[in-house]
């Protein structure tokens, strides 16, 4: 689908536009904002802003970040080497080219999965057959499904299950046929047997085959097992877990996450971590929700954390290419500058993208949270400053 640059993950311009996005990029689009792209994405560099390096905003203590202004956070970005334009630019393509259209001359499987399985398949030996290349790219070679109890036919199933999925938001808040009240609701299925889009589910496909390509460097030689990327993934404070809708939901706390590795070592975690949901059965049916704890964590910390390109990387990855749908985004101890990022994104956010995101407030904390996923039983110790009593989650299977 498009060459990129090798990725990490989910922690650049503001997590907001990345989660609100995978829930919805697969339906609806960023607005059409005119937005003027300033350099290609190649050219993270002070060329980006015609060399000059004018209004430079220093960010370097907590006064400074509260009294932010949004011209100061937007010129903030040349100290990154880019600028906010070129930033936006970079996610409205990465969420306009999601694939998730229906096309006139799809194909489509009329009786369900099993009928749909056969179908997808055979259009994956039709795309290898083209070429010792394309046979190789479409060997699913650098999944790491052995490592996860997985198999091709698993992998095949996501996408399909992606491509009939029919997310049902209300304002945010759903109380669906299948009895969960909790804030996003779950996944909607159209009646049985499934009618399949398979050529949607295909076109996903091509796109994830052709970027694991993309990042193939990072990703043989060693096997990419849990083993493996165990330091990288000791770095970040990353759970997985269900909520008491059966949906799956992964918890970040930014508060307590360290310098990533190097850029190979976090593309390795990542793209693990990224298998680990959207081949999690329950993500699949029911959705995925993301909490992100963002512990008043300072802009440059936050920014610097991974390089601007591979960040943006890994969304085209997480948005664009993996069968993800997300129910909803809950984002907890916001800093000045977050707040800030929000308030200037929702200009290009459409009102289904906004509808899935809970802003927490400090001191709703616990309230919130029960009614996000359930309360303290569904919760993991330690995360931020809410009772958790969780001690063991789905990654810790794999230890």
């Amino acid at each position: 689908m498009r060459s990129l640059q090798p990725i990490v993950l989910w922690f650049h311009a503001c997590s907001c536009i990345r989660h609100i996005a995978l829930g919805a990029a697969d339906e609806s689009t960023l607005e059409s904002t005119a937005v003027t792209n300033t350099c290609s994405t190649s050219e993270l560099s002070s060329s980006c802003n015609g060399g000059e390096d004018t209004g430079r905003v220093i960010l370097d203590n907590d006064d400074s970040e509260e009294n932010l202004s949004s011209w100061e956070f937007m010129n903030a970005f040349k100290q990154l080497g880019s600028s906010w334009s070129h930033v936006i630019s970079e996610y409205v393509s990465v969420v306009n080219n999601a694939d998730g259209k229906e096309l006139r001359g799809d194909i489509y499987a009329e009786n369900g999965l099993e009928e749909g399985l056969k179908l997808i398949k055979q259009l994956v030996t039709e795309a290898a057959e083209i070429s010792s290349e394309n046979e190789l790219i479409w060997s699913f070679r650098t999944s790491p499904l052995s490592d996860l109890g997985k198999t091709v036919d698993d992998l095949l199933l996501a996408f399909l299950r992606w491509s009939i999925v029919d997310n049902q938001l209300t304002n945010g808040h759903s109380r669906d046929d299948n009895g969960c009240s909790l804030i996003g609701g779950i996944n909607h299925f159209p009646p049985k047997p499934h009618k399949i889009n398979v050529s949607k589910a295909f076109r996903r496909l091509t796109s994830y085959t052709q970027w694991m390509e993309s990042v193939s460097q990072d990703l043989l030689g060693e096997p990419l097992t849990y083993r493996s990327i165990s330091p990288s993934l000791s770095t970040f404070s990353i759970h997985v877990t269900h909520d008491d809708c059966g949906r799956l939901v992964w918890w970040l706390n930014l508060g307590k996450t360290q310098k990533f590795q190097s850029a190979s070592e976090t593309t390795r975690m990542f793209v693990w971590v990224a298998h680990l949901l959207f081949l999690d059965n329950a993500a699949q049916t029911k959705g995925l929700v993301v909490i992100d704890d963002m512990s008043e964590i300072g802009f440059w910390d936050y920014m610097t954390l991974l390089p601007l390109n591979v960040g943006i990387s890994v969304d085209r990855f997480l948005i664009s290419v993996t069968p993800l749908k997300a129910k909803n985004v809950a984002l907890m101890h916001r800093p000045k500058w977050a707040e800030i990022a929000y308030g200037l994104l929702s200009w290009f956010l459409t009102e289904r993208m906004k509808s899935r995101v809970t802003m927490v407030e400090k001191g709703e904390e616990e309230a919130a949270l029960n009614n996000v996923v359930g309360g303290s039983a569904f919760i993991p110790v330690g995360f931020g400053a809410v009772k958790g009593e969780i001690e063991k989650d789905i990654i810790s299977q794999y230890r």
